[in-house]
Formats: C-alpha cells, structure tokens, sequence
C-alpha cells in the first residue's frame, strides 16, 4: 500500500483560497531521531549562552601573599594571606567562570542537518506546515496580519519564515503576540519544536526546498 503524501496547507492571502501543496525531498521526509534532535537543541541553546558571569580566585585577587600573623602564640586560629576564600575581600571558591569556547556543547554538520530535517518533517506530519501565497502588505499593518491567521485559523505559538522582500510583512507580524518572525536562516531545531506552527512565505519556502529560481 502506498504512503500517503505529506502536504503543507497553502492559503492566498488575499483571497483567502485554501489549497494543498506536495511536500517532497529529505527535508520533509526524514525519519525524526529523537536523540539527534536533543542533541541539535541541547547545542543551539548552548551557543547562545554569553557566560558572561565570573569570579575571582584567590590567586587573581589583588595583594600581598603575605602571612597575616605568626603561626602560633596570639591564641587565634592558623590563618594564611588576606585572600583566602573565608575572608572579606578574598577570592571566590568555586563561583561562576567564563566558560571557554572549546568547552560547549558540540554537534556535527552531519548530525545538525539531520536534526533540523527531523524536526521539520516531524511537522509535516502533524499537518503544521503552512505557505503564504500573495503576501504583499503595501505598508505595514498588525491588524491585517492578525486578521490573517485568525482566517487561517492557527492556534500558536506560530514562526513566520519570511525573506528580506517580505519587510512590511515581518513589521506587521513580528508585534503579534506568540508570533515569531525570522529570516531564512534565522531559525534552528529549537524555534522549529517550541513552534506549534510553522508558516512559510512562498519565497522562503522555495529557498527551504531548493526550488527558488
């Protein structure tokens, strides 16, 4: 028995038709790989960490290494220099460092394209793939894109994909509540998962599926 084909719901934005397009290739076939994809988010959220966040040792705080006091006689407890980690003004022990670029989470070309292809497929097969056809705003306007997914009938979160020519798109979308707007290659596993649908411009999708001319 033949497989059913996988589609993605094309809707006209301007005359509000509703129709269905074939979705074809790896990238909307891919079987989803559950430990690939967790690895693929696990790496992206990673990569955008700042690990701004840190702490002075004792050996990076400034003053003398010098013995406080005498070792014995004055009655108080053995103590060293003033930079001891139990002393005001002494260096951390075990607080937060900047964590060095070899360190990250890691994921190879292989594995990331095969991630982001599972995701993307996993949503093809859950029906929530979605293309614009005539999406042309002649000026930007919330009101007529949140008139557009209302017709379309979306639940959200939503992640629109437009292209560069799409501006007055992205400005009328990207004021919507749990509506993200991102370029071509602006989005990864992760915006994909946290998505419940995913909406494309006829231009991106093109150059999602490697059709644009």
């Amino acid at each position: 028995m033949a497989e059913a084909k996988l589609t993605a719901q094309v809707f006209d934005a301007r005359s509000g038709e509703a129709s269905s397009l074939d979705l074809e290739g790896p990238r909307f076939t891919t079987e989803p790989n559950e430990h690939v994809i967790h690895r693929a988010v696990v790496a992206e959220l990673d990569s955008r960490r700042r690990y701004t966040a840190s702490t002075k040792g004792r050996s990076e705080i400034r003053g003398s290494g010098a013995k406080l006091y005498r070792q014995k006689g004055t009655g108080r407890a053995r103590a060293g220099d003033a930079k001891s980690p139990i002393r005001q003004g002494g260096g951390t022990w075990g607080g937060p460092k900047a964590k060095p670029a070899r360190y990250g989470k890691r994921i190879n070309r292989k594995e990331a394209i095969a991630a982001f292809d599972g995701a993307l497929s996993a949503k093809s097969q859950d029906g929530e793939l979605y293309v614009l056809d005539s999406l042309a705003f002649d000026t930007p306007s919330t009101k007529q894109a949140k008139e557009l997914l209302s017709r379309m009938e979306l639940e959200g979160p939503v992640l629109v994909v437009l292209t560069e020519s799409d501006a007055n798109a992205a400005l009328s979308f990207r004021n919507l509540p749990r509506v993200s707007v991102v370029g071509p290659h602006e989005y990864g596993v992760y915006e994909l998962l946290r998505a419940r649908e995913v909406v494309f411009s006829r231009a991106a999708y093109s150059r999602l599926a490697g059709k644009e001319s």
